[in-house]
């Protein structure tokens, strides 16, 4: 079994610490006797909330390789117990890459992908099963994943590489 999990990656864990930080700095608008800071304030933490539903609903994906082989990608709450599950048989799939998505604010972002491909060359499957700031070590990284992957898929390789 392969697997990848949004929460091993220390940014998940420092951005959980971040949105408490911000729920208690926000308390004073709640606390206040003035109408004008507790309507503030629902604004606030309405806001603060839609970032805890997403913070708290990382994605993880894995290759199983019973029954022939599926890809899965689960939605799970906190990391630990599963929501929602979206799978694929890897015969459904073709080749691996390594596609390289530019960010203009920040590094580039490698993403490994699973891709199918139909005899006339349209694509009919992608599962994006990685991700990684475009960096050296996380370029050795996904490399190493996509060999593993390569390894017990028996997918081939698409081998351009991110720049």
């Amino acid at each position: 079994m392969i697997i990848h999990r949004t929460t091993s990656s220390p940014i998940w864990w420092l951005s959980g610490i971040a949105l408490l930080a911000l729920a208690w700095w926000g308390k004073p608008l709640v606390l206040s006797d003035q109408f004008e800071n507790h309507f503030y304030g629902l604004f606030y933490y309405s806001i603060l909330a839609g970032m805890a539903l997403f913070w708290a609903l990382p994605s993880e994906q894995r290759f199983l390789p019973e029954n022939g082989g599926v890809f899965e990608r689960r939605t799970m709450l906190f990391g630990l117990i599963p929501i929602r599950k979206i799978s694929a048989p890897v015969s459904a799939f073709s080749e691996i890459r390594l596609e390289q998505d530019p960010n203009l604010f920040r590094k580039d972002t490698i993403w490994l992908i699973v891709c199918g491909i139909k005899d006339d060359a349209e694509q009919v499957e992608r599962f994006a099963f990685a991700n990684w700031p475009a960096s050296a070590n996380h370029l050795i990284k996904a490399q190493a994943m996509v060999e593993q992957l390569s390894q017990a898929t028996g997918l081939a390789i698409q081998l351009a590489r991110p720049d």
